[in-house]
């Protein structure tokens, strides 16, 4: 069940006034529930899904259209769900409609018209695509949900298994039945994330201890890799856990993220339908002492991607380098979605409540000119300083 956050509100900053300052450049927005997920819709409109459980605590089960105009973040429309919890969310931008799958293993076909003018979402149908034992109260975990790049595949975990999936716009049945991928066989956990590659017909399932490339037509087990299989993760005096991996735009690269409680760790990989990664070269590094919670739901982007960590903060990751070149505080509590977006900035949802708009892009430009600056003055100090023993004259 929800429990609301140990720190306090101040509604006149926006923040958790016992964990954070307020920062010009962090745009929050309060939220009435718990954010667990959340889509972009374009780089000022986003969905925001989660919720609290059974009604009773007050704490509503939503989706929610935000926008983020002149400096604000706003909301716009929500959709509330009763005593189902929303738990992902997946946006089809050629079909202008959003997916939300539910803990009673329900998935809704959401519509939010993908017109400026418009400020209202709207349930088009809705398909049970889990089944609730009897004797339980919710479904195996729907959590992992991913549509291919042309909108008309959807894959949604059921537990540890997945499903695939064919969208019929217009239909009353929107979402029919393809077949299942047997990744039981591999995962024993229930699967946390799904995501397609932007080429070949592969797709990504990922839990806390395995991660696996498979072929979407045959269904078949390309490759697969661990937490700690590259060198920086193997030393970590922490047990890892997946937090979440990406692709580049070209679909050539796969960007995983693990941590332990003693950081967190990036890595790259090459990406093809017949890689081995067991036997290729892989590049990591550790980029934070805390750990990170959430991974880019978008692909890189400009040679980017974001990630979010259990202290509320939203760092910038170069990917060729896997360097952090930019770190913000956008939360008082750990990040649990973040995207770069087009313009970029970032956007993220947190446990304290909060949706935010960090702007990671000024705050980039700001530390660069601050950078030059200094080397500026260290430049006229040893100007300076050679003058004052003669080694030149001015």
């Amino acid at each position: 069940e929800y429990k609301k956050p140990s720190t306090l509100f101040d509604s006149r900053t926006g923040c958790h006034a016992e964990t954070m300052a307020p920062n010009p450049l962090v745009k929050r927005h309060r939220l009435g529930y718990p954010p667990a997920t959340l889509a972009t819709v374009s780089a000022s409109r986003y969905i925001v899904g989660g919720g609290g459980g059974k009604s009773k605590t007050g704490v509503p089960n939503r989706v929610t259209l935000v926008q983020y105009d002149d400096g604000v973040l706003k909301e716009l429309s929500h959709v509330d769900f009763g005593d189902d919890r929303v738990i992902g969310v997946c946006a089809v931008h050629s079909q202008k409609v959003v997916f939300c799958t539910t803990a009673q293993g329900k998935t809704h076909e959401v519509s939010y018209a993908g017109k400026e003018a418009s400020k209202e979402l709207s349930i088009v149908s809705t398909t049970q695509t889990a089944a609730i034992t009897p004797g339980e109260d919710t479904a195996p975990s729907q959590r992992a949900i991913g549509a291919n790049p042309g909108g008309t595949t959807l894959l949604i975990s059921q537990g540890s298994t997945l499903n695939v999936w064919r969208y019929n716009k217009g239909n009353k049945m929107a979402l029919t039945k393809l077949r299942n991928i047997k990744t039981e066989d591999l995962h024993s956990d229930d699967i946390r994330d799904v995501m397609f590659s932007p080429k070949d017909g592969l797709f990504l399932t990922a839990d806390d201890g395995i991660l696996a490339l498979w072929n979407l037509n045959s269904g078949k087990l390309i490759t697969k890799c661990r937490p700690s299989d590259s060198k920086a993760a193997a030393t970590s005096p922490a047990k890892l856990k997946f937090r979440g991996a990406l692709f580049s735009e070209d679909g050539d690269v796969l960007v995983t993220a693990a941590s332990g409680q003693k950081g967190g760790y990036v890595a790259s990989r090459a990406v093809g339908k017949g890689i081995d990664w067991a036997s290729e070269p892989v590049q990591d590094r550790m980029i934070t002492t805390s750990p990170i919670t959430s991974v880019d739901l978008s692909p890189v982007r400009g040679g980017s991607f974001a990630v979010g960590t259990a202290e509320g903060e939203v760092c910038i990751v170069e990917m060729k380098s896997l360097n952090c070149v930019c770190r913000l505080e956008a939360h008082g509590m750990p990040v649990t979605k973040v995207t770069l977006l087009t313009s970029g900035d970032c956007f993220s949802v947190a446990f304290d409540n909060n949706c935010a708009l960090t702007q990671t892009k000024t705050h980039m430009r700001i530390q660069s000119q601050r950078g030059y600056a200094l080397l500026f003055a260290l430049f006229v100090i040893a100007l300076l300083v050679l003058w004052s023993l003669g080694a030149i004259q001015i």
